[in-house]
């Protein structure tokens, strides 16, 4: 006896639901990082020679706000949430040079108030002194030292890369593509005349 196939709208919504499963890992990896935000902080700090004269050029890691270097909302480090407090919002990287003139406005008038500086990480250095020296505001020193843009490398000299942008579109053909061959292969098996039983 012959079993009863899938009808094609079944495998359509099969292959859609797949797709979809593979669209959706890019949608998270794209959500937990994006590579806009360190350039973004480091244009506002070069733009800002008032309060960063003479501050270090280099575009910092992600750990500059992040506790790792996945980022991602919820895993903002202490400098990370000073900044969110100062307007600094998820998915708009925009506003990363509002975030950073509001902290050095407020730094501003704690210091005329005779009030000690913003010091995420009371280290007893000012976030402002930290940053134009290169060192982490969210991490108190000396782990701090020189860690607001490491050079992270392994072996040697080879440069970790930044992770290239998630194709959704492609994750998403790609699953339609393996599915269409799962169907098309078997049809070809179903199709095939079967034997008798002697």
């Amino acid at each position: 006896m012959i079993k009863p196939t899938k009808t094609p709208g079944s495998l359509f919504r099969a292959a859609f639901v797949v797709g979809l499963g593979l669209t959706s890992l890019g949608v998270t990896r794209s959500a937990q990082a994006s590579s806009s935000y360190p350039p973004a902080l480091a244009a506002a700090i070069a733009d800002d020679t008032a309060h960063f004269p003479n501050a270090v050029t280099c575009v910092p890691q992600c750990t500059a706000c992040h506790l790792t270097t996945v980022g991602g909302p919820g895993m903002m480090n202490k400098f990370g949430l000073r900044l969110e407090h100062y307007g600094l919002l998820a998915g708009n990287h925009d506003l990363v040079a509002l975030a950073l003139k509001q902290l050095a406005a407020a730094n501003d008038a704690l210091v005329a108030s005779a009030m000690l500086p913003i010091d995420s990480d009371g280290d007893g250095v000012s976030d402002i002194d930290e940053i134009i020296k290169g060192d982490s505001p969210s991490l108190a020193a000396p782990d701090g030292t020189g860690q607001f843009c490491p050079d992270i490398k392994y072996g040697c000299g080879a440069h970790i890369a930044a992770t290239p942008p998630v194709d959704r579109l492609g994750l998403f053909s790609a699953g339609l593509v393996v599915l269409s061959f799962a169907v098309a292969r078997r049809r070809r098996r179903s199709a095939r005349p079967r034997r008798a039983p002697k």
